[in-house]
């Protein structure tokens, strides 16, 4: 996003870096005068994903400074800690606390940044904000390219890769290899590290499925590319919450940039991820093991995939359709220097 204004708008961006102090209170002093100390002539105050809670700060600090406050919103509190990692109940006083702090950093901003159509619908609907709610694709890395299939293999190789969250829906997925059986001779890497992977190690061992299942732990970033390039699928998410039902998660990305099929399941986010991709991107049903066991099924081996040459382009020009709309609304802002 910053190389995005600097070349595009021609913006100088100043950082406010983080504060790495021992101690809340002394981070949180450190913080505000970072945050006042950049923000002086700036015309955009652009508060970071991860940050949503320094919302009604970021908005003061610009409102004193005559600018305007651009908000990520793509990792909302609620639903990372709620939906996500199910860490705390929906019922309980952290729950309203992260509800009211998301409400609070939507009601601040004059331009809202979310990742996919249906989640800014879904925000518009929850809050009826007065900020323009733009949403902005995510897109592949600059490492993920397309990639030539490992040699000739009889097994379908699958990958998955992440924190086994219930986003990803991974319990699913094992149902799904149960339903195969015989069907078709299926391997799986399951590359990362999270609280439920013991847990799914253990639904593994008890599915039978010890001889299909790889588990790795958690590599840098730079050692993913080899992991995609061995496999013939990377799954997508699963998972029930609604953030699942709305959001492109960034494996769908890689992998299809990388000329590899993705199976993933159903989401109208996806339509023009879809026409981009083509043949390479699988749908499943919403909740579905059975759905997920027949794409599995289906699914060609990388050297038979009817891949577009040019796939990691056409993601790339839907990527920038969506930046160029962010565009249209940052300069209606009138932003010449921005202030993240």
């Amino acid at each position: 996003m910053r190389a995005h204004l600097e070349r595009q708008l021609g913006a100088s961006v100043v950082v406010a870096p983080r504060s790495r102090a021992a101690g809340r209170l002394r981070r949180a002093i450190e913080d505000v005068r970072s945050l006042v100390r950049g923000a002086r002539q700036a015309d955009v105050v652009l508060l970071s994903e991860f940050r949503l809670s320094h919302a009604p700060l970021a908005w003061l600090v610009a409102r004193l400074q005559g600018a305007a406050l651009v908000v990520d919103g793509f990792v909302g509190q609620y639903e990372t800690a709620v939906d996500d990692w199910r860490r705390v109940s929906p019922a309980s006083p952290a729950a309203l606390r992260f509800r009211v702090l998301d409400a609070a950093a939507v009601r601040c901003a004059d331009l809202y940044l979310i990742d996919t159509e249906p989640r800014a619908a879904e925000i518009v609907r929850r809050h009826g904000p007065s900020a323009t709610v733009v949403p902005l694709a995510v897109g592949a890395p600059t490492w993920a390219t397309r990639q030539p299939p490992a040699r000739p293999h009889d097994a379908l190789r699958v990958l998955y890769y992440g924190g086994y969250i219930p986003l990803h829906g991974v319990d699913l997925v094992v149902d799904a290899l149960t339903l195969i059986g015989a069907r078709r001779r299926v391997e799986v890497v399951l590359v990362g590290d999270g609280p439920a992977r013991r847990a799914v190690e253990a639904r593994v061992r008890r599915a039978g499925l010890g001889d299909r299942c790889t588990f790795v732990d958690a590599v840098p970033e730079d050692e993913l590319l080899a992991h995609i390039a061995r496999a013939d699928v990377v799954l997508g998410v699963f998972g029930s919450s609604a953030k699942a039902r709305g959001v492109v998660a960034n494996k769908v990305w890689q992998g299809l940039a990388c000329g590899r099929t993705v199976v993933t399941q159903r989401s109208s986010a996806l339509d023009d991820v879809r026409c981009a991709a083509g043949g390479l991107l699988v749908q499943t049903e919403p909740a579905s093991a059975s759905s997920i066991a027949d794409a599995l099924v289906g699914a060609p081996l990388a050297h038979q995939a009817e891949s577009p040459r040019d796939v990691a382009e056409r993601l790339e020009s839907v990527v920038q359709r969506s930046y160029d709309r962010f565009t249209d609304h940052l300069s209606a802002l009138g932003p010449r220097r921005v202030h993240s």
